[in-house]
């Protein structure tokens, strides 16, 4: 006489196969804190980007500001030297002099003679410009930081400046006043003979300090031309540093405001995994969503507080 097996307890029966909603469900949390942290991590790596910039706009202010001074300081040579020239020239009852150059004299002799003779435009050292920068929103930062407009409007502006741009024309400016002082120095040098040498070889008497003199003063006109020239390259790199320093900053507000937005997105995130994982515990009625929730509400109370008394002027 045979018998059938019994029939399995409810409880033993095989659950059924769970939806892909149920699993979706049960994965969301993990997914979404994961999405929140890898949205932190973004935004504190775009904060350090800010700070970076910030700090590199700071440096570009402090070279701006010594290019400034020093074009100051060689304005004020220049003033005390153009005094210096016309006193001797009174003192020397403007005699007139005829510098003696060798005839087989060297170029930057010969080239520091036209310097010192030359009347006008045509006197030495010659004007000198910064090379020409071909970049439109270059040029506009720059006439905007002269004229100085709002610096809402500069920051606009230094949004649209290229940083490798700005980099190429601040390094060109450095290697054409470089050249130009490489350039300058042996031409002063024999400039300095000459008038040494004109001092020297005039007969004694009245006549040798007037002469001695008024070379002296011609040798200052030039010294008094130099400065001026190069305190107006110094002027043209300062401003070139004010430009870049408007670049860094907004390059350093792009990444404050993209911090911003993922820290954002990870609130966001951060939310949605606490609701799902509150729904899923609630619906595996399990009393941990309760705590939870406790928890979050907690949390609400402490940030409320951190955050009103600064907003009404607590």
């Amino acid at each position: 006489m045979s018998s059938a097996p019994p029939a399995p307890a409810e409880s033993e029966q095989p659950a059924p196969p769970r939806s892909f909603w149920d699993k979706l469900g049960a994965v969301l949390p993990i997914a979404l804190t994961a999405l929140a942290t890898i949205f932190a991590s973004m935004s504190n790596g775009a904060l350090q980007e800010a700070m970076y910039w910030k700090s590199q706009a700071a440096q570009d202010q402090s070279r701006s500001t010594n290019q400034w001074s020093l074009a100051g300081f060689k304005r004020d040579r220049a003033l005390i030297m153009q005094a210096t020239a016309a006193q001797l020239r009174a003192q020397s009852g403007y005699a007139a002099v005829e510098f003696i150059v060798p005839q087989d004299a060297k170029d930057e002799t010969r080239k520091a003679l036209a310097w010192l003779t030359e009347k006008g435009d045509k006197g030495g050292p010659p004007r000198v410009n910064l090379p020409t920068i071909d970049d439109p929103h270059i040029k506009e930062l720059r006439d905007a930081i002269e004229k100085r407009e709002p610096e809402k409007d500069q920051q606009a502006k230094a949004a649209l400046v290229p940083l490798a741009r700005i980099n190429a024309a601040i390094d060109d400016a450095e290697k054409f006043v470089e050249h130009t002082d490489r350039e300058w120095d042996p031409v002063v040098k024999a400039a300095t003979a000459l008038v040494a040498h004109q001092a020297a070889s005039v007969p004694s008497g009245a006549q040798k300090k007037d002469a001695a003199t008024a070379a002296q003063a011609i040798g200052f006109d030039l010294e008094e031309r130099r400065y001026r020239a190069e305190s107006r390259l110094n002027q043209g790199i300062g401003f070139l540093y004010e430009v870049r320093t408007k670049v860094s900053g907004a390059v350093s507000d792009k990444f404050r405001r993209k911090s911003t937005f993922l820290s954002y997105a990870m609130l966001v995130a951060q939310v949605g995994a606490v609701a799902s994982s509150l729904a899923l515990a609630r619906k595996q009625k399990s009393a941990l969503w309760l705590f939870a929730g406790i928890v979050g509400l907690v949390s609400v109370g402490v940030g409320g507080y951190a955050i009103l008394p600064p907003l009404l002027g607590m």
